[in-house]
């Protein structure tokens, strides 16, 4: 009974008046139990229409009238501000979007250009600056802050407008006919539309410049006719095969952004992918591909490539955990053929008392849960994809990565990025001792370089100290850092690095001089996430070191290998949402100071004691905030 209601008010935007309005209505309305479907169901199927005639929503005319003459004055005053805020009903209500994502749409499609005061890029950030100051768009409040939604009430009125600039959009969901609108600039597919190949064929694609696909992908989406298509855009699709590429290549000539992120089922990229010569955008995240084809060296207008994915080393068991694993009640059987087994502590007493019944057995794991172990591990350790050496001869490109430099010609490979001299952003893996020097040639006195992720590998020497004194002049461009593996000491030069706006780090904590270290750099504030490693035993003080406070951070790690204790002091601030202890076989963990993080979550992973379980438990029941306990139970085999 309440999915209606959810919905209703979904698409009020959270808007006081909106809902309070459709409140009002639906209760004069409602005459008994059995009407208050059909009300909510005629809301449903013409809300913005309803909201607009009824003579019971009469208080919201005069928000109508001002957003009547502010679509007005954007056409006045602007002729691109105006087709952005239309162009945001392609993406379904409650739908993720990524800035960056929108943001190579718009440049693909002429959206935002390069002009005398700024980049095509620079200038799409100031658009969606002016969407979301005007709550068009609003970040994800459930998600990570790079993600963002359509308001749900802006989304209705957009759809729902009958001007000429919003004839251009067209959508195929649920049931269409033949009588439906039957051409356009922009068409989407909606995962809930039934796959009818007569209503799509009875499309003019004439003047189709994107399509954006959700659900399922089926090889008749792709015409002949869509011989002028800039945008083809499958993120998260279903059902995409490596042969449905090869049309792809051969009926788009004059595409300029392709995303297949997430179509796990592609393997590869074809050959005549080189014929795609106006191609500006390729994103190939979490597919299936290793390696990006020769042919990648003959697309001169590339200026955004990605691939593969960078994953912080101490991630490998969660994610694997998410796969063979169930968060499970404490009178419910353990999940059979599992290494690592996942719990939520209980909050109440009633369930404390239920959960001091349980214990954990661990079973022998299954073939099935060790194929999938050693699958994720795989993958974990080559997170990277192959580029060919001729990757430096792109030399417009503004953004690659993750690329694997971990493989026999890897050091080439680096070599050749110094020709990348326009280079914003880069993601690479697999950096040890016999590549570091060619990366940091790469790094040092870089004059566009905006964004560094770099996965170090553990060499059978074991750890080493990254960068050290193999940068002459750090990139003074550098806003984002971010540093995962087996590090020993960050380099002092990181100092210099006043532009820096985002960091992410996760290092080999030796000594806590280290830690002062961290602790005195001047972009604490805003550091993020924040991985530690004591490899011996040692005393940890979180605390104000110097003129730096852990402002920002927001998710900290802590590796317990030995005998470890923790402290937090009141740091004026409470930052930390999310701390994440990891302990070996053995370990001795004490924790002082919980009481001064502003936690939401505590997780306690791997191999610990009863002991250890149950202090950490107390500490949490006795927090402010109450925050969720999880446990990741290591089990031997």
């Amino acid at each position: 009974m309440l999915e209606p209601y959810e919905a209703t008010i979904g698409r009020c935007g959270g808007i006081p008046k909106v809902i309070a309005t459709i409140g009002q209505f639906a209760a004069k309305e409602i005459a008994d139990d059995n009407s208050h479907r059909k009300i909510l169901s005629d809301i449903t199927d013409d809300f913005m229409g309803m909201l607009k005639t009824n003579q019971g929503c009469h208080m919201l005319r005069d928000l109508f009238s001002w957003m009547q003459s502010y679509f007005e004055r954007c056409s006045e005053a602007s002729d691109s501000l105006k087709p952005c805020i239309f162009y945001m009903s392609i993406f379904p209500r409650n739908h993720n979007i990524r800035r960056s994502h929108l943001l190579r749409r718009w440049i693909a499609e002429g959206y935002c250009r390069d002009t005398c005061s700024g980049t095509a890029v620079e200038n799409g950030k100031k658009l969606f600056l002016e969407l979301t100051n005007l709550s068009i768009i609003q970040q994800c409040q459930k998600a990570m802050k790079y993600l963002y939604q359509v308001n749900g009430f802006f989304h209705e009125y957009i759809i729902s407008q009958p001007m000429e600039d919003n004839l251009v959009f067209f959508a195929l969901e649920g049931n269409c006919s033949l009588n439906s609108q039957n051409g356009g600039q922009h068409l989407t597919i909606r995962s809930n539309w039934d796959r009818d190949i007569t209503v799509f064929r009875s499309l003019d694609f004439s003047r189709l410049r994107s399509l954006t696909v959700f659900g399922k992908w089926m090889p008749f989406f792709l015409s002949s006719n869509m011989t002028i298509l800039r945008v083809l855009d499958m993120s998260e699709t279903s059902g995409i095969l490596d042969g449905d590429l090869e049309q792809i290549a051969k009926v788009l000539p004059r595409l300029k952004f392709l995303s297949l992120r997430g179509c796990k089922e592609i393997s590869h990229l074809p050959e005549s992918f080189g014929g795609l010569r106006q191609l500006q955008t390729l994103d190939v995240r979490h597919t299936s591909i290793v390696m990006l084809p020769l042919c990648i060296i003959k697309l001169q207008k590339l200026k955004y490539v990605r691939a593969g994915t960078i994953i912080p080393s101490d991630e490998g068991d969660e994610s694997v955990a998410s796969i063979l694993t169930t968060n499970v009640h404490p009178t419910s059987t353990p999940p059979v053929g599992t290494d690592d087994m996942v719990t939520t502590l209980p909050q109440t007493a009633d369930e404390v008392q239920a959960s001091t019944q349980w214990s954990w057995s661990c079973r022998p794991r299954s073939l099935v849960s060790s194929w999938l172990t050693k699958l994720h591990r795989h993958r974990v350790d080559n997170d990277g994809v192959e580029v060919p050496v001729g990757i430096g001869n792109l030399t417009g490109l503004h953004t690659i990565g993750v690329v694997n430099a971990n493989i026999p010609n890897g050091k080439e490979i680096l070599k050749k990025l110094k020709n990348l001299t326009q280079l914003r952003k880069l993601g690479v893996s697999g950096i040890n001792r016999r590549n570091i020097q060619e990366l940091c040639t790469f790094i040092s006195g870089h004059g566009h370089l905006e964004s560094l992720s770099a996965r170090i590998d553990k060499d059978k020497q074991g750890l080493f100290a990254c960068f050290d004194d193999m940068i002459s002049q750090p990139p003074k461009t550098l806003k984002s850092l971010k540093i995962y593996g087996h590090v020993k000491k960050l380099p002092i030069w990181i100092k210099q690095l006043d532009n820096l706006q985002k960091i992410d780090l996760e290092l080999t904590i030796l000594l806590q001089e280290d830690m002062r270290f961290l602790g005195g750099m001047p972009y604490t504030d805003f550091l993020r996430r924040l991985c530690i490693k004591p490899i011996q035993d040692a005393e940890l003080h979180f605390s104000t070191l110097g003129d730096g406070v852990f402002w920002e951070l927001r998710f900290l790690e802590i590796h317990c290998t030995s005998k470890l204790h923790v402290t937090f002091v009141d740091w004026g601030t409470q930052r930390v949402e999310v701390l994440k202890i990891h302990c070996s076989g053995g370990a001795s963990l004490r924790i002082s100071g919980l009481e001064y993080l502003d936690l939401k979550e505590l997780w306690l992973k791997g191999s610990y004691s009863d002991e250890i379980k149950q202090e950490l438990q107390q500490q949490v029941s006795e927090h402010a905030n109450k925050p969720v306990l999880k446990l990741v139970q290591r089990c031997s085999s």
